[in-house]
């Protein structure tokens, strides 16, 4: 069966495609995850645009999915959604977005401005 493709928000080709990510480890998993965790790496196969997102739950039912933008790229964009339903992942569903470059809490503006320019240089770099 082939991996579900989907709409690359920076070039618009049907190229982006989810994949489950996998520790060997398990204190692996426990030590950078915390409790209850799901992650997956989203990579496009056109222009290279790619993030990790990690939901974790935790005992209490608090629950948060980080979003690492462009691994590989630095500083490190970082996004955190704090979420009231786990199980329906959703914009709806968000109760606060906390926005980071590298370590620094950032507004979202100069975040989003950030992602925005990454974008534009790797859709230009693939219509090349």
């Amino acid at each position: 069966m082939e991996k579900e493709k989907l709409t690359c928000k920076t070039c618009g080709c049907e190229s982006l495609r989810p994949m489950q990510v996998v520790f060997e480890e398990e204190d692996e998993v426990e030590n950078l995850l915390g409790e209850e965790q799901e992650s997956r790496f989203y990579s496009c196969q056109v222009c290279g645009d790619n993030w990790l997102s990690v939901k974790e739950k935790s005992a209490t039912g608090e629950c948060t999915i980080t979003f690492v933008h462009q691994m590989g790229t630095s500083p490190v964009l970082k996004r955190v959604a704090h979420m009231d339903n786990p199980v329906i992942v959703s914009d709806d569903n968000v109760q606060q977005w906390e926005y980071y470059k590298g370590d620094e809490p950032v507004e979202e503006e100069e975040w989003q401005s950030i992602l925005d320019d990454r974008r534009e240089t790797l859709k230009a770099t693939c219509m090349n």
